[in-house]
């Protein structure tokens, strides 16, 4: 069995995510994996294939089409669900990271590992990254409501809630 080849990592110009499972991985097929799928453009397509070619490779792996006929790509990442790591990390425009995740409609940079598979000789594109660079609108997904004054992402605290002025005796009666 001849051994994987790794090169060195790649990055995407601005890619309209399809589908995201970075949120937490995805344990239903295989080893728990986070993921992204984008749309397959001309320019992403043909920077796989011109690394897959140089690597020698016969096919990419992750490839596909979607219900309405649109070319994707998939890009898995075991590495960080081995490490614990529940939420993929991300990193904003100005390569901040970020709580936010892209999702559907979003524009993202991704961040890859291309690996010439020893067993096949085919080639896959591993996620080591994503930069959001635009969040979709949602046009035409509207909830109905307005902006207004108030709660904002970004005013949630990273300190867990604190309960405070509890009672002891309210604390007996406590199932766990």
């Amino acid at each position: 069995m001849s051994d994987n080849k790794y090169d060195k990592s790649m990055f995407t110009g601005d890619a309209t995510v399809v589908w995201s499972h970075l949120h937490k991985p995805d344990v239903k097929f295989g080893s728990p994996n986070h993921s992204l799928t984008v749309q397959l453009d001309d320019d992403l397509s043909e920077m796989l294939t011109s690394k897959m070619k140089d690597l020698g490779g016969t096919k990419i792996n992750g490839m596909g089409e979607n219900k309405e006929g649109v070319k994707t790509v998939k890009f898995r990442n075991v590495l960080k669900a081995k490490e614990g790591i529940q939420t993929f990390p991300c990193v904003d425009a100005d390569t901040k990271p970020t709580k936010a995740l892209p999702f559907g409609g979003d524009t993202c940079r991704v961040k890859i590992s291309p690996c010439l598979l020893g067993r096949d000789q085919s080639v896959s594109f591993y996620l080591e990254g994503v930069q959001i660079v635009q969040k979709n609108d949602l046009e035409g997904f509207s909830t109905g409501f307005e902006k207004t004054d108030g709660f904002r992402d970004e005013d949630i605290s990273n300190e867990p809630p604190v309960a405070t002025n509890i009672p002891d005796e309210d604390l007996e009666d406590l199932p766990f």
